[in-house]
Parts: C-alpha cells; sequence; structure tokens
C-alpha cells in the first residue's frame, strides 16, 4: 500500500506537470490500480474472488476508454466525436462496478436486510435529486444533441447513482465505514468518482470541460482509492459473512446522514424558489414523495424490530434468571432449550444441545467464535441430539469480552434454517454467554467444594485427636497421624511393627486381631489396648478396618482413641452417681440398692434388716443464722460422725438436704437398732464446731424393721412414718414404727385435706387477747389469735395446723389472710371505744415475711378503712431477725416508714443473740411465757427476767410480759417497771364482741 501510494502520488504529479506524458501515465495509473486489485485478491484470499475480478475488470474498461480517448486526441491529434468507442468503455465500467458492489453485499449478509435497503435507497434518492434537477434535465432541454448524445450523456450521472446505490446497500449491511479500511477506502474513491463525473457533465453541458486540468485528479483518487482498498487486509471480511441483528435506530454518523438526504429536496426547491422560479416542481414531488415512503417504511421496519428486541431481551432474561438458579449441567442445557425453542418461534423446525468441550471430531475443528458449521462436523452423539438437521450456528460459551485463552466450556449449538440462525445470532451469543458463566459457576462451586472438602478432612486428620495409622502386611505401621506422638509418649510410631508399640499383655491379642481381619475379610474389629509409655499406661480403644482394596489407602486403617480420662470419668461418674457429693455417703440409690440385697439375704440367714431415718433438728435455722456454708460443715460433721458410730457392716446415706439413713444388715432383734439409734442421738448432740461459732445440734430417729414390712418400700415408708412420730413426740427422740403409726399419718392426711377446705373459703376465725398496762389495769392493744373454726368433726389446737401449714407451704396465705381481718377487727374495735385506741398486733411468720409482696399485704392493711394511724404492730420472732441481709434490712425499715411497730416474739426461745437489738429498728420486747412462769420460785429466773426489761428500758424498748396467770406474777413483774402484760389471768383469747365490751367494762384484772 506504501508503494503504490508513493507510485500514485508521483504519476499524479507527472501527469500534471509533463502533458506530453498525459497519455502513458494516465494508462499506467490505471493499469497499476487494476494490477493493484489483482494482487489484493491474491495475497488476501478473500472468501469469494469473483466480485473483486469483476472489480479489476470495471477499473479495466474505465482505462481503456481513457486510453482511447488520449491517444486519439494527442497522438493522432483527431476529434473524438460524442458518442465514441471510449464512452463505451466508460459505460461499460459502471455495470461492472455495480456488479461486483452487488457480489460484495450479497456475501455481507446472509437473509434480507431491509433497513440496510431502505437507508441506501434513502441515500441514493437524497444525492439523485440534485444530479436529476441539475444535470439529467438539463441534458434532456438541449436542443443540439442527438437522441444518441442525450442517452449517452444521461448514462453517466445514472450510471453514478446505480453505483452510489450498491456501494451506500454495501455500507449499511455491515458494521459501517468506520469498522472496515477497505470499505472506507471503496467509499472514498466512488465519492470522487461521483463527483467527478457530475461536474463534468456539468462542465460538458456549458462547454467548458478540458482535459488535462485538475478535475482529473478526482478520477486518480477513484483509481488509487479502490486499488488500495483491494491492498488492504480488512478486504477479505467484505465478502464475509457478517450477520447481525436489526438495529432499532441506525448509528449516529448514518442518522445525520440520512437526515441530510431527506433534506435534498426542501433545498433544491428553495434554491429553484430564489433563482427565479419553480420549473422541476414534479421531479422534486416525485422525489420527495419517494423519500417519505421509504422513511416510512424504515420507521415500521424500527418498530418491528422493537417488538422483537423485546421479546428477545425477555427470553434471555427469562433463561438468565433460570441459570442463575442452575445447579446442574442438566438445568442448564434445560433452561437453553427452552430459550432456543422461544428464539425460534414454532414455525421453524429446530433444535439445540450443549456440546462438551472435546468434541467427536477432534480439537482441530474446534470452532473459536462463533460460525455456521456442519451438523456433522460436531460428531455423531451431537447430531442425534440437533434430530438430523443439517446446519447449525455454534456459538462459544465464553462472554465476548473474555481475553483468548484458557479452557473451552463448550458449545451452544442451534440448529435450524440458516436465515433464521442469521437473525437471532445476537441472542444466541448472549444465551451461550450466559450459559458459559453458568457451567463455570457450577464448576467452580464442585471444585471449592471438592478442595474444602479435601482441606477440611486434612484438618480433620492432622488436629484430630484420635490416632489414624497404616499398617502394611507385616504389620509395619507406614503412616502414623500427627497425634500418635502423645499417644506412644513422644516416640515416632512410622516404621515400627504395630504389636510392638502395645503392651506387653495385648502384644499378642493385637497380633491376632490384625491377622484375623485379613484372613477373615470383616469389615472392622473393635478393641482396647493398654500402650505403654514412660509417664505410665495408656488405654486406648481400637478400631481395625480393612481397607487393602482402596487405591488410596492400600492397607489396614487402624484408629486409637485414647479412654484414659474417659474411663477415669466414667468411674467418678459412678461415684457421683451412687455417693452424695457433699459428704461422700452412698445417696438414696445405692442405699435401695442395699436395701433390697440385705433383704433378699435376709431371706436366706437369720439376719434382721433394720433401717434408721435421720433428721437434722431445727436445721434450717442455722441456715437462716449462720449461713449456708456453716450449714454444709454442719452436714459434714454429721456424715463423718454417722461413720464413725457405725460398724463396717452397715451403711450411712445421705437422702437430701438435713436427712441421713442407716442400714443395718445383721441386727439379731430389733432392740439392736433401737440401741444404735440412741447411740446415734448422743453421738451426734455433742457441739460442733463451724466457723467461728460452736453449735449445738440434735436430730430425730425413726426406726424400722423387716419384721414389719414386707418389701423394701414398706421399709422405708415406715421408717419415714416413724421418723414422723419422734418429730411430733419433741424432736431429740427416737421411735421405732408401731402400727398404729400409719393411722395417725392417716388422720393427718385427713387433717390437711380439712385445712385446704377452710383455706379455700377463709373460714378459720381469729381471736383477741388483750394487752394490759400493768400499772393502770387498762387495755391498751390486742394480739390476733387465729383459731380453728367451729367444726363437728372437732376442734384442732392451733400448734398443730400451724405447723402442718408450715409443712404445707400454706403459712405465707394463712398470715396474709390473718393480716387482713386482723386490721378490719382492730377497726371495728377502734369504733366503738371513747377512750383511747387499742393498737392490733399481728404475727408474721418467717415465710410470709419474705413474700415478694409482703409490703403490698402491710399497706392494704394500714388502708382499713377506720384504722387509725400507729395502730398496727407486727410480731416477729428472732429467727426472722437474726438473719442479717440486705432483703431483710430494706423490709424492715419500709415497715418502719409506714408507721408499723415492730415487736420481737417469744425473746430468748431461740439462738438468743442481743445485737439485732441495737441494730434492728425494734419497738417492743415480748417475753416469752417459759420465763414467766418460774419467776415466783427461782430467783435466778426472776433476775434473768428483770436483766430483760433492764436491757430494753435501756434500750428504749416496750417490754410485753407474756403467760401471766397469777396476781404473785404480776406484782413481781410490775416491781420490775415491767410495763405491759398479757395471760389467762387478765382474759382468755375474745371474740370481737367480748373484747369490745371489754373496752367499755372495768379493768380485766385484780390486784394480789
Amino acid at each position: 500500500m506504501a508503494f503504490y501510494t508513493a507510485f500514485a502520488v508521483a504519476a499524479t504529479i507527472v501527469y500534471l506537470t509533463v502533458p506530453a506524458a498525459y497519455t502513458p501515465v494516465w494508462a499506467a495509473i490505471g493499469l497499476s490500480s487494476a494490477g493493484a486489485v489483482l494482487l489484493g485478491v491474491r495475497m488476501h484470499r478473500p472468501a469469494h474472488r469473483w466480485p473483486w475480478y469483476v472489480l479489476a475488470g470495471a477499473l479495466l474498461t474505465f482505462t481503456a476508454g481513457d486510453t482511447y480517448y488520449s491517444v486519439l486526441v494527442q497522438y493522432l491529434d483527431a476529434t473524438v466525436p460524442f458518442p465514441s468507442p471510449s464512452d463505451a468503455f466508460y459505460l461499460l465500467t459502471y455495470p461492472l462496478l455495480a456488479l461486483g458492489l452487488y457480489g460484495l453485499a450479497r456475501y455481507r449478509w446472509a437473509g434480507h436486510d431491509l433497513p440496510a435497503l431502505l437507508d441506501a435507497l434513502l441515500l441514493t434518492a437524497g444525492l439523485a435529486l440534485p444530479v436529476w434537477v441539475f444535470l439529467v434535465q438539463p441534458l434532456t432541454r438541449t436542443e443540439n444533441m442527438t437522441w444518441v448524445q442525450r442517452a449517452v450523456s444521461l448514462a453517466y450521472p445514472l450510471g453514478d447513482v446505480l453505483v452510489l446505490l450498491l456501494l451506500a446497500r454495501l455500507v449499511a449491511a455491515g458494521p459501517g465505514a468506520r469498522g472496515n479500511r477497505s470499505l472506507q477506502l471503496l467509499l472514498v474513491g466512488t465519492l470522487a468518482l461521483l463527483g467527478v463525473d457530475v461536474t463534468y457533465g456539468i462542465l460538458r453541458l456549458n462547454g467548458a470541460w478540458e482535459a488535462g486540468t485538475a478535475l482529473d485528479v478526482g478520477w486518480i483518487v477513484f483509481h488509487a482509492a479502490w486499488a488500495l482498498a483491494a491492498l488492504h487486509p480488512s478486504m477479505a471480511e467484505l465478502t464475509a459473512l457478517r450477520p447481525r441483528e436489526p438495529s432499532l435506530l441506525p448509528a449516529r454518523p448514518r442518522l445525520v446522514m440520512l437526515g441530510l438526504a431527506t433534506l435534498s429536496a426542501p433545498v433544491v426547491l428553495l434554491h429553484e424558489a430564489l433563482s427565479g422560479g419553480t420549473r422541476d416542481g414534479a421531479a422534486i414531488a416525485a422525489f420527495s414523495g419517494l423519500m417519505f415512503l421509504l422513511v416510512l417504511l424504515r420507521l415500521g421496519g424500527m418498530v418491528v424490530a422493537h417488538r422483537t428486541a423485546v421479546a428477545r431481551e425477555q427470553t434471555l432474561r427469562t433463561a438468565t434468571a433460570a441459570l442463575v438458579a442452575a445447579q446442574r449441567p442438566q438445568d442448564i442445557e434445560a433452561a437453553c432449550d427452552r430459550a432456543v425453542s422461544t428464539l425460534f418461534g414454532p414455525d421453524a423446525a429446530h433444535a439445540s444441545a450443549l456440546v462438551p468441550a472435546v468434541p467427536d471430531a477432534g480439537p482441530d475443528s474446534w470452532p473459536a467464535a462463533t460460525r455456521v458449521v456442519s451438523v456433522a462436523d460436531l460428531g455423531p452423539a451431537a447430531a442425534a441430539r440437533l434430530r438430523g438437521l443439517d446446519t447449525a450456528l455454534a456459538c462459544p460459551m465464553v462472554p465476548p469480552d473474555r481475553p483468548p485463552g484458557g479452557d473451552l466450556p463448550g458449545l451452544l449449538v442451534a440448529a435450524g434454517p440458516l436465515k433464521r440462525l442469521t437473525e437471532i445470532r445476537g441472542p444466541l451469543e448472549s444465551l451461550a454467554a450466559h450459559a458459559g458463566l453458568a457451567m463455570e459457576r457450577i464448576g467452580l462451586r464442585e471444585e471449592i467444594s471438592r478442595r474444602e472438602s479435601e482441606a477440611y478432612f486434612r484438618t480433620l486428620v492432622s488436629n484430630a485427636s484420635d490416632v489414624i495409622l497404616i499398617v502394611d502386611d507385616d504389620n509395619t505401621v507406614r503412616y502414623a497421624s500427627p497425634s500418635a506422638r502423645a499417644v506412644f509418649g513422644g516416640t515416632e510410631p512410622t516404621g515400627s511393627v504395630l504389636p510392638d508399640l502395645v503392651g506387653r499383655r495385648d502384644r499378642e491379642r493385637a497380633r491376632q486381631a490384625l491377622d484375623a481381619l485379613r484372613a477373615e475379610g470383616a469389615p472392622e474389629t473393635h478393641d482396647h489396648w493398654w500402650v505403654t509409655r514412660d509417664s505410665g499406661r495408656t488405654e486406648v480403644e481400637v478400631r481395625c478396618s480393612d481397607l487393602r482394596g482402596d487405591p488410596t489407602v492400600a492397607g489396614i486403617v487402624v484408629t486409637l482413641r485414647d479412654v484414659t480420662e474417659q474411663r477415669q470419668l466414667e468411674q467418678e461418674l459412678t461415684q457421683r452417681a451412687f455417693h452424695d457429693a457433699l459428704t461422700g455417703l452412698p445417696n438414696r440409690t445405692l442405699l435401695l440398692e442395699r436395701v433390697e440385697r440385705a433383704l433378699l439375704r435376709g431371706r436366706r440367714e437369720p439376719a434382721l434388716t433394720c433401717l434408721l431415718f435421720i433428721d437434722l433438728d431445727d436445721f434450717k435455722m442455722v441456715n437462716d443464722t449462720l449461713g449456708h456454708p456453716a450449714g454444709d460443715l454442719l452436714l459434714m460433721a454429721v456424715g463423718e460422725r454417722l461413720s464413725g458410730t457405725l460398724r463396717r457392716t452397715d451403711t450411712a446415706a445421705r437422702l437430701g438436704g438435713d436427712e441421713f439413713a442407716v442400714l443395718m444388715e445383721d441386727a439379731r432383734e430389733p432392740v439392736d437398732a433401737e440401741l444404735l439409734a440412741a447411740q446415734i442421738l448422743q453421738t451426734l448432740s455433742r457441739p460442733v464446731r463451724l466457723l467461728e461459732d460452736s453449735v449445738s445440734v440434735s436430730a430425730s430417729v425413726g426406726v424400722a424393721t423387716a419384721l414389719d414390712s414386707a418389701n423394701a418400700d414398706e421399709l422405708l415408708q415406715h421408717a419415714d412414718l416413724a421418723l414422723y412420730a419422734a418429730k411430733a413426740a419433741g424432736k431429740r427422740q427416737w421411735r421405732r414404727f408401731r402400727p398404729p403409726l400409719h393411722d395417725r399419718v392417716v388422720r393427718r392426711h385427713e387433717l390437711q385435706e380439712r385445712m385446704d377446705a377452710i383455706v379455700g373459703n377463709g373460714g378459720f376465725a381469729l381471736r383477741y387477747q388483750p394487752v394490759v398496762d400493768l400499772a393502770t389495769e387498762e387495755v391498751v392493744g390486742f394480739e390476733a389469735l387465729l383459731r380453728w373454726p367451729d367444726d363437728p368433726r372437732g376442734t384442732v389446737p392451733t400448734e398443730q395446723f400451724v405447723a402442718l401449714a408450715e409443712e404445707t407451704g400454706q403459712i405465707a396465705s394463712l398470715g396474709a389472710w390473718v393480716l387482713r381481718n386482723a386490721a378490719a377487727g382492730a377497726a371495728r374495735l377502734q369504733a366503738t371505744t371513747s377512750g383511747p385506741a387499742p393498737y392490733i398486733s399481728v404475727n408474721v411468720s418467717a415465710r410470709q415475711f419474705r413474700e415478694a409482696d409482703f409490703l403490698d399485704q402491710v399497706r392494704a392493711a394500714l388502708d382499713t378503712p377506720g384504722l387509725r394511724p400507729g395502730s398496727l404492730q407486727l410480731e416477729l420472732t428472732e429467727t426472722v431477725l437474726m438473719r442479717r441481709d440486705k432483703q431483710i434490712d430494706a423490709v424492715v425499715q419500709r415497715v418502719k416508714d409506714l408507721g408499723v411497730r415492730i415487736a420481737v416474739d417469744d425473746f430468748g426461745t431461740g439462738f438468743s443473740g442481743l445485737r439485732y437489738l441495737r441494730e434492728f429498728p425494734v419497738d417492743v420486747l415480748k417475753i416469752d411465757k417459759s420465763y414467766v412462769d418460774d419467776i415466783t420460785v427461782d430467783t435466778r429466773q426472776f433476775a434473768l427476767v428483770e436483766g430483760i426489761v433492764r436491757i430494753a428500758r435501756t434500750l428504749g424498748l416496750d417490754v410485753i410480759a407474756e403467760g401471766i396467770e397469777t396476781p404473785e406474777q404480776w406484782a413481781l413483774l410490775t416491781s420490775m417497771d415491767c410495763r405491759f402484760g398479757q395471760g389467762f389471768l387478765f382474759a382468755r383469747p375474745l371474740v370481737p364482741d367480748q373484747a369490745a365490751a371489754l373496752l367499755d367494762g372495768p379493768a380485766p384484772g385484780r390486784r394480789p
């Protein structure tokens, strides 16, 4: 191309500057252009060559016409007639150019591209109108020309228009002038030819044309451009099949050209109007109508193309969604098949398939880009899947922007009519690219899964605590996991004989197990071996699997698991399952097992089985006053004392809480168990040192023997009944089961049912015992006392049902009922007297005091209508106040803030400590009746009571003496300055009416 360009420039200079060389230079230019076309065909080997041969012939005819004309003028000095043979050569050039361009356009696309044809017609019509108006029409009006001359003159511009039409068709069918340099050169040459021909026609029409001028450069450009177009490598693409999808809108340059072409008629009309009148209105109207019709056809084609594009886009979206959700290659193929069927439509025979990356025909025939192939070239397997169709479009399943190289996932092959294949080539390429991505995604997922699995199992084996060994046929360890060193005491087992690594006693058994596994063909065996190492012995659980048939293993796989700690844990769990964690004594489960065995042995041998139930008295008080750590120490001390008291054949057990049991298996008589019970009581009665305090503990014991029991359940039940009898007898005692005990338990159950019914309907009664000022004999208050209601089945003592309520947990609800009704009764009593209002004192149990809604109960009582402020007093036992914690402190303080007085009931009967009298906001001390009973006969008791009164007076507390029954007790208490008292001397507990009468009557007591 460079050499030819230099030659063309030099020839042009010589042509313009040396007139004598006009003819040979012109012939050289023409012949060289035709030769260049032929050389380009030989060099670049286009798929279809005949269109270029025809173009070369056109250049030769054009050159022949020029040479004939130049020889006549320059060398023969002859006048060339018009028309002449040279005109014949010239006119022959245009059909040849048109035929060659037609051939290029024919092979450049498949099928009928109506939009490109319409664009070419629009451009041609836009340029043909000026040619017709300014060149053809004047020629038709010229009078001094024959019809032959006029016809030849008209043929030149019409030939130019024909060439322009076919060139525009070629440009419109391909990717455009920007996409192919050879096509650009053809376009330049054709425009140069058109421009020179039009100019030549106008000059000749006006008689001003002259050969050898600069106007001839246009024809030289025509020859040079077409020669360079053939020499450029892109010339081979002009006859290569380039199917393309219908575009919704033309490209911007083409759109500008089409717009300018449609404006040619208004411009020509305007020019004629400004030039003195419209002369060619009919031609302008005809061309305008033609272009209008072409534009309408073009718009209609755009609408159809838009609908087709929308449908195909929807098809691709649906297919893409299915491909994204695909989990298997079969899902991908099914999604592609549905999409291809939609793209082809129901009226065309078609088939599709995903061909693997290695086709049957071999990799040499594998297409690297989308192209039309013969189905037979894809192999018999693919041909069978494509239903015997002949032609297919093979689309590589790779994105178009992916760089070349790498593995090819495969081909999406769609078989069907060639025309239909070319129309849907773009969507098929896009579908193939998405299918390839889906294939790669599935492959990557499988590869990642495989690698993760390999890494997972590799990490498992490397970090597993179990030892994995691979043993050859001679029992040599070929492979050992990293954990083997820890099991074998730092010794590397690889290369050693496996039976030599285990303990001496297990070596032969290990060897036999391996031999039996190989001989018998069992899948696996299970055993336990001991492995000897420097720090001791290790017990391992062994599993042997025969994987000699697996090529990746080819040996016996032996898995060893260190179970030394597991066996120790099993022993420890067994110990915990049958022994108490705190005291180490057998628990209930082990005790029951031993009781069963003892009873069975007792049936065979002359031995008596006895069972003792032991319960610590007031153990809860120790927890409440000294804390749970002290309680645990006490339980441990009790367990040690029980174990030290018993014989080796006896069993001491802890049943839970503060309950213990003793199994005596070889007693001769029941009295032996009774003696043991007495000995236990004596042993447990000794003080126990707990932390900084010394505590005296007592117990109650229930004794049962096999003489009164048929089985173990009855023996336990009878021992429990005996323990209950000992508790009911006043604690610190033992009782042996007697049949009447069962009757008492039945009565207790009946009593509980009766109490449940009374608590449910609020049927209890309140009695009011007056509190008297010992000096003035005036009633200052009442203590509310709970009584069993009138019942035909008999009255139940208060101590009995209160104790039962404590055991069953009903004491809290019962106490709330007492507080509520006592406040209401006090309000009624205060309303009946005109004197000072008496207060009401209510006993509060420890459990009720700790209830979450206790303060709400107190507030509700204080809100009782008619109850005067400051007239409610709560009586608490020492047990509540001795246990110091933030909750008790807060509740006591809030009760005081509500204006309620606090009294300590039964002072001196519990774990007495005077510390709380100073630390708690106590208002009243109530001296227990047991202190008042003997003050008239025991001087020490008198001194003790007097000391309590003085301490209370010093602390600013009021004192109430309980249980005053004689005038002498009254007198002594008065002499001690004990201000208040209550007892049968003044009045027994009264019903509300009696209490109201007492307030209005004389003083209830009498002076001694």
